[in-house]
């Protein structure tokens, strides 16, 4: 009787049931392609397409399940976190005897959400203005999103072979006009000795301060320390790993008939990262956490002001 009621109520909810609903989240957040912040918007967008159509107390049900999927991929921290700040504004708003307005909490957090990326990504171009030669790995969206903006600067990456998310970095900041330069992994040292900043994306800010990001960026971060070239690390308040559930994840790959196994993501620790640059500003990594930790807290009061 049970799956019979909520199948019912899901057929209501756009025409989809239950469990497809679920393995549609689980579908995109389980996505191996794009960045964790595409991740959490294309989550944050089928969410506010679907919750209008329940009741409050299916909503939170709903929710519940959706951060439970979502917290089994734990290496990376955004998802989790904004399905957390709409569950938190939606009881916030209950304790405070107003019924939620599910519609206009999840477009106003997808909106404002958007407005923190865009606000980053603009300190992201005042702060490395004046750069003539960036090194960027891997495939970030925030950090893509920057150097479009700056087209009259080299930037140079590495392959990330077996991923090739920097030949496909390269690709799209070529057909947008960038100046691009790429080297084969094994050439890390060559590539960042010879740059004036390197400019990282970021899937989580752990509470101790360090940055988590596609694996080769420690490497990259360890060279820039020796030759006293700023290592700047991109990201947004949201990408704090609030709830401490951050674990590496190991991806496998067949080549040539042997398969090779390998962690994805990477720690960098703070002592390595000279800023931190996010829609609060630029900040040492001590400084970020502190004011982050305050930007997620209050989040959910301004969902429902």
């Amino acid at each position: 009787m049970k799956n019979f009621i909520s199948c019912f109520i899901f057929g209501c909810w756009g025409l989809i049931l239950e469990s497809e609903f679920y393995q549609r989240v689980r579908d995109i957040v389980d996505d191996r392609i794009h960045g964790s912040t595409r991740i959490a918007l294309n989550l944050l967008t089928f969410l506010s397409e679907k919750l209008i159509y329940l009741e409050i107390p299916q909503v939170r049900k709903v929710l519940n399940e959706v951060l439970r999927i979502v917290k089994k991929r734990s290496s990376i921290i955004l998802p989790a976190n904004l399905v957390y700040i709409l569950g938190e504004a939606i009881d916030l708003s209950t304790s405070r005897g107003i019924k939620p307005d599910i519609r206009r909490i999840t477009e106003l957090l997808l909106s404002s959400y958007n407005q923190k990326i865009r606000k980053a990504v603009e300190n992201a171009v005042d702060v490395l203005r004046g750069c003539r030669r960036i090194f960027t790995l891997s495939y970030s969206s925030q950090v893509i999103n920057t150097l479009k903006k700056m087209l009259g600067v080299e930037v140079s990456v590495i392959a990330g072979w077996p991923i090739l998310d920097g030949v496909r970095a390269l690709r799209e900041l070529t057909s947008h006009g960038a100046k691009m330069r790429i080297y084969p992994d094994s050439s890390i040292y060559e590539v960042v000795s010879s740059s004036e900043a390197a400019l990282l994306g970021c899937d989580a800010v752990l509470l101790d301060g360090s940055a988590v990001n596609r694996s080769g960026s420690k490497v990259a971060a360890l060279i820039c320390y020796e030759k006293s070239i700023p290592v700047y690390v991109i990201c947004d308040s949201v990408k704090l790993d609030l709830q401490s559930i951050w674990k590496p994840e190991t991806w496998s790959y067949e080549f040539e008939g042997m398969e090779m196994s390998f962690q994805v993501f990477e720690k960098v620790e703070p002592s390595l990262i000279s800023r931190y640059i996010s829609e609060i500003g630029q900040d040492t990594p001590r400084d970020f956490v502190e004011k982050a930790l305050r930007e997620i807290r209050d989040y959910p009061y301004k969902l429902i002001l």
